[in-house]
């Protein structure tokens, strides 16, 4: 541990006891909420356990969180993910064009490989280059809620956590019975069909789905694609103390690859072509096996065994010429063995104050291989082969004060890995009441973090370096949340981000010598005026910059908007979306004469110009027999409603107008 972390770790515990001190001195005089008071506001405010790493109301937590639940997933209807996310506070999205494309999601102006994803708390980060190639293949029909973390949190999730968090939490079976069906048809020859059955009792409890996806031909030649995937939960309730959870996914997909950037520089200029011959596959699979026990009031354990295996091939054509293949084939996967355990100390109290006291310590062990080749043009001589494998000890503890005014948290983690040495991370959070009646709260954050290099990164051939070490980035944030009333949420968080030690690619290595900063605001109001209509309106101000190069962090939009409305009457719901992004710093553009071309020869611009665009959902209840149980409804589903042509990725146009439609029901 070095000396900087220790202080750290130091000055945090110093704080805890600083804080009970002061608090057990002025109880008396401060003023508290009642019992009564705080249960009426834990009611109120809906529960996350991404933060912290423990179930806790939103509102109480001091990370800067966003819960997407089960009812508003059915509501809007997402085709893809994206449709979800975007516009979301902090959250910048990037597709390079139609379904089944690449879909990059990051948080604050971290990079796609420093956004931790977790699916039911694995890690699915793929081992081969870190970030989440999935988000362009996952189908939402087995996700019962999202959380997003937003901030520095590898004081308890370690690597690749610099930016923040992204977890899916799937279905089980105990929120409802019976089966499932869903059938959707839509534009570039879209067709989508999911059935899932859930059933059990009041102690065991299981969910099985299935979905596919075609599109064909798709908005171009060449721009087929399908999905298909498997899904399977169980939960038993083996006594009041002790359950069971094994959870199963797998996850197929092929894309043809219409538009395809040049990997090299030919002559003076690189460019952009259609490719007939370019594709990608991929499969994802996953199994997580949860044991989870409450052996007396104060002591709550989690053991968790998980595993991931991830395939990916990519075919390209190289120099406009789709005969000379580029191929990528790479298997990696990942096993990991993890415990936590919460300890709740009796409540403590003085006057009319009273403390809860949690402390939580959690031991992981992970091991991640890589394994595939790499050939260029279609030289057989060019084929290189990877195959390694690391292995990673990770120590996490973390300590946790409650009052009724007040929630000081401070951790710290320790990682060893085989590749790249030791790390430690630590934070220090507090989430402050300074106002009962307006429930006001004052949220602070500091931290530090962290991302492994891959293994891409380390052995990629001739480009590649086995001596790399992380990247590093320190984090602080201070917002406000207020709730003056039930019908109305504000909140407003001023934020800013350090990276350092930045994996940079080089012709012929890479190394670690890139820096980069962001700093923002975040600002959400939702607001309810009637008991059916609910009103969203977030924004994000990004001020990001690449130290390196003296310009701001390729595409990370400045200005981005996002007003949301719902409205139900009956069995009717009606959802409009606008999404107000301004320009970004393209990642496509070189400077003279080495410019990058679009599909019409045109140079790429410095600047990807930025775009507006309206989406529309509507669904309505069909009916039914008054004796009959079943639940069916209609539903559509507009995207890109006024057809505006823009580029999210420079290169790859998105998709116009386009909607998706169909039924879907119970019985």
């Amino acid at each position: 541990m070095d000396v900087k972390s220790l202080t750290c770790l130091l000055l945090a515990l110093l704080s805890l006891n600083l804080l009970s001190l002061n608090l057990f001195v002025s109880s008396s005089a401060a003023k508290t909420l009642s019992a009564a008071e705080a249960e009426t506001i834990h009611q109120l405010d809906p529960v996350i356990v991404s933060a912290d790493r423990i179930r806790q109301p939103i509102n109480t937590s001091a990370s800067s969180a966003t819960l997407i639940s089960g009812e508003e997933l059915a509501e809007k209807r997402p085709s893809r993910i994206d449709d979800l996310l975007r516009g979301s506070p902090g959250v910048s999205i990037n597709s390079s064009g139609t379904t089944g494309e690449t879909i990059t999601i990051r948080l604050r102006g971290s990079a796609s490989n420093q956004t931790l994803v977790l699916i039911d708390g694995l890690k699915v980060n793929s081992p081969w280059d870190g970030t989440y190639g999935e988000w362009g293949n996952t189908d939402l029909g087995d996700i019962d809620r999202i959380e997003i973390l937003r901030g520095t949190q590898s004081e308890l999730y370690g690597s690749e956590a610099m930016g923040g968090v992204v977890q899916l939490f799937t279905k089980g079976g105990g929120k409802s019975r019976g089966a499932a069906l869903s059938l959707g048809a839509g534009s570039f020859g879209t067709w989508r069909e999911s059935v899932e059955h859930s059933g059990g009792g009041e102690r065991v409890n299981y969910l099985f789905s299935a979905f596919t996806q075609k599109i064909s031909p798709g908005q171009f030649d060449h721009d087929s694609y399908w999905s298909k995937g498997l899904s399977g939960r169980f939960d038993w309730q083996i006594d009041q103390s002790l359950s069971l959870s094994a959870i199963c996914r797998l996850r197929e997909a092929e894309k043809e690859l219409a538009v395809n950037p040049e990997g090299a520089v030919s002559a003076t200029q690189a460019t952009f072509f259609w490719d007939d011959k370019g594709r990608r596959r991929g499969r994802l699979s996953q199994q997580t096996l949860a044991i989870e026990g409450y052996p007396y009031d104060v002591w709550h354990y989690r053991i968790t065994f998980g595993a991931l295996q991830d395939h990916y091939r990519a075919e390209k054509g190289v120099f406009g010429q789709p005969a000379a293949l580029s191929i990528t084939d790479v298997s990696s996967g990942r096993l990991v063995v993890g415990t936590q355990h919460d300890f709740t100390w009796p409540s403590l109290s003085a006057g009319s104050g009273a403390f809860s006291h949690t402390s939580s310590l959690g031991l992981e062990y992970e091991q991640d291989a890589a394994d595939g080749l790499v050939e260029m043009a279609g030289i057989p001589s060019s084929r290189k082969s990877v195959d390694k494998s690391r292995s990673l000890w990770s120590l996490f503890f973390q300590d946790r004060i409650e009052s009724h005014s007040s929630v000081l948290t401070a951790g710290l983690r320790w990682d060893k890995n085989s590749a790249y040495g030791k790390v430690v991370s630590p934070r220090l959070s507090e989430s402050l009441l300074l106002d009962q009646k307006s429930r006001m709260r004052l949220k602070i954050s500091w931290a530090k973090g962290f991302r492994a290099p891959t293994f891409k990164e380390l052995y990629y051939p001739n480009r590649g370096n086995p001596n790399l070490n992380p990247e590093r980035n320190t984090s602080f944030e201070v917002g406000l949340v207020q709730s003056p009333t039930e019908k109305l949420t504000v909140g407003c968080t001023w934020f800013r981000m350090k990276f350092q030690d930045l994996i940079t690619k080089t012709l012929t290595s890479a190394e670690n010598i890139g820096q980069a900063a962001s700093r923002g605001i975040e600002g959400e109001i939702t607001y309810h005026p009637l008991s059916n209509l609910g009103l969203q309106l977030f924004y994000t101000y990004l001020d990001s910059e690449d130290k390196d190069h003296g310009h701001e962090i390729p595409e990370m939009p400045r200005h981005t908007w996002k007003i949301a409305a719902g409205y139900h009457r009956g069995g009717f719901f009606l959802s409009p979306v606008i999404q107000i992004i301004s320009r970004e710093y393209s990642l496509s553009y070189l400077d003279p004469p080495f410019s990058l071309l679009d599909l019409q020869g045109h140079p790429m611009k410095k600047y990807n110009p930025g775009y507006s665009r309206i989406d529309l959902v509507i669904q309505y209840d069909l009916p039914h027999y008054p004796r009959s149980a079943n639940e069916w409804q209609w539903y559509a589903r507009i995207n890109n409603l006024l057809d505006k042509e823009y580029y999210e990725v420079q290169g790859f146009p998105a998709p116009g107008i386009n909607f998706l439609t169909g039924i879907s029901g119970r019985f």
